[in-house]
């Protein structure tokens, strides 16, 4: 499945309707199945228009969209997309292991014969002795590792990161940074993460998307896999590393100045 598209965009137009005209505006993209791209731009090109189109939360204006060669309303259908946002969006009154299972709950699906259960989702994040606590007595890293448990639990083949860890602090945020390359080895899930760090962009990505603004479109798309290890890995302060983020931030300033 290495060659498969998981994601194919070609001259897509997305917005919040007609009158407000596109957000996204002649877009083309492919992302194979497999691969961890990460997204940055200026607020307002579109990162987040575009997940929420991919997700089925948001119908093209025009174009052509393919989520796993079908439509985003069919991948959605068949549970293989999952969202993690910035807020955790909890449940407060449900366990840790409650908000997990909660999608199989709401939608009825049953777990299917192999996947992994609620309690090794959470020790897949590193937190197996928290299942019985709730939303209030865990930490903003512990609610976004919870977070992410509960999007794997239908064992999507994409999952859509909205800057899940943009309010958690640096510690916190280089160490579930971490958590998740190691989950993407492991699982091979296809992730689009979206970020405002460009750090995070570079350290993550196999590809980074730069978009620019007014309308969003692709500025750019760099390679990372040339400075990464066989396991998609750098040091944070590997010279090379350093080098990618200074070509990102003046991609990111030259979309300013076409903004």
């Amino acid at each position: 499945m290495g060659a498969t598209l998981a994601i194919e965009a070609k001259a897509l137009d997305v917005g919040y309707g007609p009158a407000s005209g596109a957000v996204l505006q002649k877009f083309d993209l492919d992302v194979p199945s497999g691969e961890l791209l990460t997204v940055i731009g200026p607020s307002g090109c579109g990162k987040s228009t575009f997940l929420r189109a991919v997700a089925d939360l948001l119908q093209p204006l025009s174009g052509s969209l393919k989520v796993l060669g079908d439509s985003p309303h069919a991948a959605r259908s068949r549970r293989d997309i999952s969202f993690v946002f910035q807020d955790s969006t909890l449940l407060p009154w449900r366990t840790v292991l409650e908000n997990i299972t909660l999608p199989h709950d709401v939608g009825g699906f049953r777990q299917k014969p192999g996947a992994p259960t609620a309690q090794d989702l959470l020790a897949l994040m590193g937190i197996p002795a928290l299942g019985g606590r709730y939303p209030s007595q865990l930490s903003g890293g512990q609610r976004q590792r919870v977070a992410i448990a509960r999007a794997l639990i239908s064992q999507p083949r994409i999952l859509l990161m909205d800057e899940p860890f943009g309010a958690l602090d640096e510690i916190t945020r280089d160490r579930l940074n971490d958590e998740l390359l190691r989950l993407w080895r492991e699982t091979r899930t296809t992730i689009l993460f979206v970020t405002h760090s460009i750090m995070e962009a570079a350290y993550l990505g196999n590809r980074v998307l730069v978009l620019a603004a007014n309308p969003g479109r692709v500025h750019a798309i760099r390679d990372m896999r040339g400075i990464k290890d066989g396991r998609g890995e750098i040091a944070r302060e590997h010279p090379a590393l350093v080098s990618a983020m200074a070509e990102l931030r003046s991609d990111l300033a030259a979309c300013g100045a076409k903004g």
